[in-house]
């Protein structure tokens, strides 16, 4: 497998170049280990698979990790050389921790590079919610935390899918180099996608809002809503045996003392 990632170098960067619409400057190094713990201690997360050192031009990816699904090294390759490409393009002072991470899933064919936490929907019970994290407070950095780390992954990626739908591929690219070229990322959306970033991510989340309705939650639910449903059914109906039960016991006591007055009175 490593000699495979080897043998499609040139054709990986050739992809990952012409989607991008950016020039890799150099050969990078490339780690695979199957070491779980070594890789654990340089990447201080349990969720991430691989990641990227543009300042070091290294790509580091943790072998022991093939057995997760989905998995593809190759694509998983693609989407550390997307960030190695980026950064040595783009200073990381003007490129968006979301923007960085939404388009190396999106060059990569939707790979991320973490562990999912197995909650399906997060990004729509975070829609439903009002729980979505605003896109300013992932500039810079990624929460800590599982589900949130998740969730940024996510909405990185489904913001960005939203660009190239609205906007076209060829707009991203261009809001691309105009980071290169030092413009600001308002700039670059601004004069690309002819309204400001924050338009746009009021209108990415109004189209979600569209697609992710609680009729469509229900939907993708249904088993699960199916099993609480007949949770509750089982519930109630045990609930009213023992009230009969009860009930029942209450007017057999009612009867043999009406039965013992009866006697008394005789």
């Amino acid at each position: 497998m490593p000699q495979r990632i080897a043998a499609e170098y040139g054709k990986n960067r050739t992809e990952v170049e012409a989607k991008v619409g950016l020039r890799l400057k150099g050969k990078p190094l490339v780690v695979l280990t199957g070491d779980n713990s070594a890789f654990q201690e340089m990447a201080r997360n349990k969720l991430v698979t691989a990641f990227a050192v543009p300042e070091k031009n290294l790509i580091v990816i943790d072998y022991s990790k093939m057995d997760r699904v989905p998995f593809d090294l190759r694509d998983t390759f693609k989407h550390e050389l997307t960030h190695l490409l980026l950064h040595q393009n783009i200073e990381a002072s003007i490129l968006p921790k979301w923007l960085d991470e939404g388009v190396a899933q999106w060059a990569s064919g939707g790979m991320a590079d973490i562990m999912r936490t197995g909650e399906k929907a997060l990004l729509q019970k975070a829609l439903l919610s009002n729980h979505m994290i605003p896109l300013g407070d992932i500039s810079r950095t990624f929460p800590g935390s599982p589900s949130m780390l998740v969730l940024s992954y996510e909405e990185s990626k489904s913001f960005v899918e939203f660009l190239v739908k609205r906007c076209g591929e060829e707009k991203l690219l261009s809001v691309l180099r105009d980071l290169a070229d030092r413009r600001t990322a308002g700039q670059a959306f601004h004069e690309n996608c002819g309204v400001g970033l924050e338009m746009l991510e009021q209108l990415w989340k109004k189209s979600l809002h569209r697609e992710y309705t609680w009729i469509s939650y229900a939907a993708d639910n249904i088993y699960w809503l199916l099993f609480f449903f007949s949770a509750l059914v089982t519930m109630a109906a045990w609930w009213m045996a023992k009230r009969r039960r009860k009930n029942y016991r209450d007017d057999e006591g009612e009867g043999e003392g009406e039965g013992e007055g009866e006697q008394q009175g005789d």
